[in-house]
């Protein structure tokens, strides 16, 4: 089972366009096609909630996805890009 990508909103729109070309078009683009397949495989932003997750991503985990998981609709929207590398 799928979701669809819902698309870079808010904060991630303009994080996005600051990343370099080759971790955007390698491993961020890598991690989000395996959260559409898997959008449990990341940690909830608080223990008692489900709908706001952070996953990782990058060779050694440099960077960070923070994305809204609508059950409901079964979409994924990333909100937010953190890239230390």
């Amino acid at each position: 089972m799928t979701y669809k990508f819902d698309g870079f909103h808010g904060r991630a729109l303009y994080e996005l366009n600051g990343l370099p070309s080759d971790v955007r078009d390698g491993p961020l683009l890598d991690r989000l096609l395996d959260l559409l397949h898997a959008p449990w495989d990341a940690v909830p932003e608080r223990p008692d909630q489900s709908l706001v997750r952070h996953a990782f991503f990058g060779e050694n985990a440099q960077g960070m996805l923070t994305f809204i998981l609508d059950e409901e609709t079964r979409t994924l929207r990333i909100v937010d890009i953190l890239w230390a590398g």
